[in-house]
């Protein structure tokens, strides 16, 4: 009889300790626009790789459209309970960070692995407000089966060269580029900053902030003219049609024409290389950074990518901390970079860009690049900017040195 008890005793004694130990378990919410739907990038694997390291921690996987977190987050933020990491960007980091509802992060770990280069990008001033998780990029994609029906040998480094391959390209009957510019003027806007903002074959990255604050002047600023003078140049060459572009969506028709091979080079975004590969349209296709105006190669541009925030009223920092960390490490972010095509972050990390964007790479590493300026330009200059351009690219008789007053004007308002 006294053993039977003792049994029952120790075995209720395990179900009690087994029941705390399920409650002690911490659930970490995570709040993501990747993760599921069209944008899965490996999220299972990771996060099963990051239980399995803290099997204490069971993660819950929050994913909503980017443009639903700009409402559902702030809500949770102002009620005190918001995720206790949140997926965010440059733009992100300006509100939540600027109002003071992200946690600093100056003192973890993960600061330390990042690119020198990209650490300005984390926060704002002095205060690191998130983990980068990647670089993307744009450049030009060029159908090489095309390139080479024209006699066109290599890659045009410069506007110069550009202009000269599509003399060859039009003598070929081959249309040389599509700067597909309708829903918002994207691409010629992307185009006109690589080479606007490229002062050098190794570009001052601070020029656009002194732009802004009035520090120095779109007028006077030599780069920009001279990148209308680019523009100039290709309209003459004939390098692309004004108004078939102005009407081409870059979303859409824009890369249905470059893979059905009607055009021999398309501006646009490195996440495009994995469809294009797993359509095996073009059949040979490469990435390449944008002919310059201001130097003798070409520049790539950066964009900063999203990363990880923890907001101030985070109920588990501990384990958000940890989650941060863990994704910030070299073995677990190239699982994520290689299903997003992507750069990593990292001092030495290993990225997930395939060899097509060789080219590509071999800029950006020598230093001939850019960073698309999100959350640098103020948001009605943000849209004049891409609107003059385009206005320009289907009438290149105007006076850019209005245009470019105008701009200073724009700046010099939103400063107030």
């Amino acid at each position: 009889m006294k053993l039977q008890k003792l049994t029952l005793c120790t075995a209720i004694a395990a179900a009690i300790m087994a029941s705390t130990s399920v409650a002690a378990k911490t659930e970490l919410e995570v709040a993501s626009w990747k993760g599921a739907g069209a944008e899965v990038a490996d999220f299972p694997a990771i996060i099963e790789r990051f239980e399995q390291k803290y099997p204490d921690i069971e993660v819950k996987l929050s994913y909503m459209a980017r443009n639903d977190m700009v409402t559902s987050i702030p809500a949770r933020m102002q009620a005190g309970n918001p995720p206790d990491v949140v997926m965010v960007d440059r733009e992100f980091i300006l509100h939540w960070g600027g109002n003071g509802q992200l946690k600093t992060l100056n003192d973890l770990p993960f600061v330390e692995r990042v690119q020198p280069n990209l650490r300005p990008y984390l926060g704002l001033g002095d205060d690191i407000y998130y983990s980068m998780l990647e670089v993307s990029g744009m450049g030009v994609y060029t159908n090489d089966d095309l390139l080479a029906k024209a006699g066109v040998d290599s890659y045009p480094q410069t506007i110069e060269e550009l202009v000269s391959a599509c003399g060859k390209l039009n003598d070929a009957g081959i249309q040389p580029m599509l700067l597909a510019a309708n829903n918002g003027g994207w691409t010629p806007f992307v185009y006109f900053l690589a080479m606007g903002l490229a002062d050098s074959d190794n570009p001052d990255h601070t020029r656009i902030d002194k732009l802004i604050s009035g520090e120095q002047s779109f007028e006077n600023d030599e780069s920009m003219k001279m990148a209308f003078e680019g523009f100039r140049k290709m309209i003459d060459a004939k390098c692309f049609d004004p108004k078939i572009s102005a009407g081409t969506d870059p979303w859409s028709v824009a890369l249905t024409t470059f893979q059905s091979g009607r055009v021999a080079m398309l501006p646009q975004g490195m996440w495009n290389i994995t469809p294009f590969m797993n359509d095996s349209l073009p059949e040979n296709f490469s990435f390449h950074p944008f002919s310059a105006i201001n130097g003798d190669t070409g520049i790539t541009m950066d964009y900063n990518g999203p990363g990880w925030s923890i907001p101030v009223a985070a109920k588990d920092v501990d384990a958000a901390e940890k989650w941060i960390d863990f994704w910030m490490t070299d073995e677990n972010l190239q699982i994520f970079l290689r299903a997003d095509t992507a750069i990593s972050t990292l001092v030495d990390g290993t990225s997930g860009v395939p060899a097509v964007a060789d080219p590509f790479k071999a800029a950006r590493n020598a230093g001939h690049m850019v960073t698309f300026p999100v959350g640098t330009i103020p948001p009605q200059l943000g849209i004049d900017m891409p609107n003059d351009i385009t206005s320009f690219m289907l009438d290149p008789t105007q006076d850019y040195n209005e245009i470019l007053k105008g701009w200073d004007k724009v700046a010099a308002k939103e400063r107030k």
